[in-house]
């Protein structure tokens, strides 16, 4: 009997390590483009929902709806004053990066709506949880990171009821 309750718990665990393995690999194959959960934003306390969009090879993040009712702002902190009028629904604020390894996005630029500045972006990828690290050094060490969370399409769906949004890529460089 011992010899039975043994054999079934390798078993199960053997089984279990192998589907979790193929998991990770289905993760790891999969890109970022998709609808993200940003973090609660330090300064305006808001969250939105992110689609990150491929172009050219290259990645570009804007702003699709924020989670609470308050209208959108302008971009008033630009430094471009020709671009102080746009709203930040459907500015793209990440962009121009690139894949680096399976899981990993570098040489990227965020803006940050709040005060105007753009910085260095990487990004870590593991699965359902993007880990962003906006910095003033290229190397990543002086900034911080911002956590997103993946969203499923019926997630984003109870949401977005209608993508009209038109994706401004002014103020973006190439």
């Amino acid at each position: 009997m011992k010899i039975l309750f043994i054999l079934i718990i390798s078993l199960s665990i053997v089984l279990g390590s192998k589907n979790s393995q193929i998991d990770k690999e289905t993760c790891n194959e999969s890109d970022i483009v998709g609808y993200w959960l940003s973090p609660k934003d330090e300064i305006s306390g808001r969250m939105s929902i992110v689609e990150i969009i491929k172009k050219d090879g290259k990645y570009f993040a804007y702003n699709v709806v924020f989670m609470d009712s308050l209208p959108a702002n302008k971009d008033e902190h630009n430094q471009n004053f020709f671009l102080r009028d746009r709203d930040i629904l459907g500015s793209v604020y990440i962009y121009n990066l690139e894949r680096n390894t399976q899981n990993s996005y570098i040489n990227g630029r965020y803006y940050d709506f709040n005060n105007g500045k753009v910085f260095h972006l990487k990004i870590k990828h593991n699965c359902d949880i993007l880990t962003l690290i906006i910095s003033i050094d290229n190397i990543g060490v002086l900034g911080s990171k911002k956590v997103y969370q993946h969203l499923s399409s019926d997630d984003v769906g109870f949401y977005i009821k209608d993508k009209f949004l038109h994706i401004d890529f002014s103020g973006v460089e190439n």
